[in-house]
């Protein structure tokens, strides 16, 4: 059989407030502007919508990118052709997207 241990359930009685600090000044504020909430919500459903897709997208933008890769280099000293500006746009949106699937989580999700 395991060993149950039992913690004591409760915190500390009197917390101090940090000195030069009123108690409460001491809360946390939570964000009040009513014009920020919805666009966080929109943020999280494209955020959603995004990683679910994202599987799918990733090849095709890099195929895309590949394709912009190849032609940067077949027109590298044509004048009047954007293509290695077009190449790095195209693969900063690649590495961009990449960051916010990977690393980026939007609050509340």
């Amino acid at each position: 059989m395991t060993k149950i241990y039992k913690f004591p359930n409760g915190g500390p009685v009197n917390p101090v407030p940090p000195s030069g600090v009123a108690p409460e000044e001491n809360r946390e504020s939570a964000p009040s502007s009513k014009s920020s909430k919805p666009f966080l919500i929109l943020w999280r459903w494209v955020w959603v919508a995004l990683v679910l897709v994202w599987p799918v997208l990733k090849w095709i933008i890099s195929i895309d990118v590949f394709f912009q890769g190849i032609r940067a280099i077949y027109h590298w000293n044509t004048p009047g052709i954007n293509a290695g500006w077009t190449f790095l746009l195209h693969f900063a949106i690649l590495t961009a997207l990449t960051y916010i699937v990977s690393i980026h989580k939007p609050k509340g999700i």
